[in-house]
């Protein structure tokens, strides 16, 4: 810790045990907001460009003949093709299948979903495919009623892939509006080092030049690099991401500049006081949230 005098002010703790006491009882339990849970807009944008597509689709629910219904559809409308993957939740548009497990290299087959015009046999492959995947049944059998109502319901279950990026920029977000209200300070967010380097007053960080990082702060007197994490539970490796941060803190003494790691998470640090500890014992600047939110943030940037 290099100045326990600016902890003492805005937190009233003397000591740095105090300081991380105070940290493990203000971590936050959660960082998700409500846009965590799905990407709404992203969900109807993916439906939505397939509307066309869609509603030809939509003519082979209950029909009695599906094969030949849906070789009709593709002959006369192959830009189709693409949805059907789909349906089955995969975007990928090429896509290699094992036919036959008990003799996987000579039934090894690899299908394309991503052509403008079909021949007879590929419209057959097609069919094939749709028919040992499990489409067709969905369609003959009334298990649904429109495609598209399905397709959103898909597409909300591949946007769940997508929460381990939205909690990783959801401290960004919350960290965002404390930035905002320092004065005299520019600010750089998710670049590389490299790319900020011919701008006015900022050293060069040496050995650091491809790294990305979340924030870079210029104040009147200092550069500051700022990195923000949220950890949700004991999965992380606390030892490793210490290490890694303390690693980078002095680096950047050795090119002139200053580090601040804001970091939470009570279900990750709570369980590893003793890491965070280290942490603090060997890093400039460690904060939470709600140390940032206190005024400290701000007093590191100005002093």
């Amino acid at each position: 810790m290099k100045n326990l005098s600016l902890y003492k002010k805005c937190l009233k703790v003397g000591t740095i045990d105090g300081v991380l006491d105070k940290f493990l009882d203000t971590c936050l339990e959660s960082n998700m907001t409500f846009s965590y849970f799905c990407d709404w807009d992203k969900i109807k944008e993916n439906v939505a460009k397939y509307t066309y597509e869609i509603n030809i689709l939509n003519y082979l629910i209950g029909a009695s003949d599906i094969k030949v219904k849906l070789c009709e559809i593709l002959k006369k409308n192959p830009e189709t093709l693409k949805v059907l993957p789909l349906i089955i939740a995969v975007r990928d548009l090429d896509i290699a299948v094992i036919r036959d497990p008990a003799n996987p290299i000579a039934s090894f087959k690899k299908y394309s979903f991503n052509k403008k015009s079909l021949s007879d046999s590929e419209i057959k492959e097609a069919v094939s495919f749709c028919d040992n995947s499990g489409i067709l049944s969905l369609f003959s059998e009334f298990k649904i009623k429109d495609l598209r109502d399905y397709l959103l319901g898909v597409e909300t279950g591949l946007d769940t892939n997508a929460r381990k990026n939205r909690s990783g920029s959801a401290m960004e977000a919350l960290v965002a509006p404390i930035l905002s209200k320092i004065r005299n300070v520019q600010i750089y967010s998710q670049k590389t080092f490299k790319s900020i380097s011919d701008i006015k007053g900022i050293p060069k960080c040496v050995g650091m030049e491809e790294r990305k990082f979340d924030y870079i702060i210029k104040t009147a007197s200092l550069c500051y690099n700022v990195e923000v994490n949220y950890y949700s539970g004991p999965g992380s490796k606390p030892q490793e991401i210490v290490d890694s941060y303390i690693n980078r803190n002095n680096e950047l003494i050795r090119s002139g500049w200053g580090f601040i790691w804001i970091t939470d998470g009570a279900g990750c640090w709570r369980n590893q006081v003793n890491q965070i500890k280290k942490a603090f014992n060997n890093i400039d600047y460690v904060l939470n949230l709600s140390f940032a939110q206190s005024g400290l943030l701000q007093d590191i940037l100005n002093k």
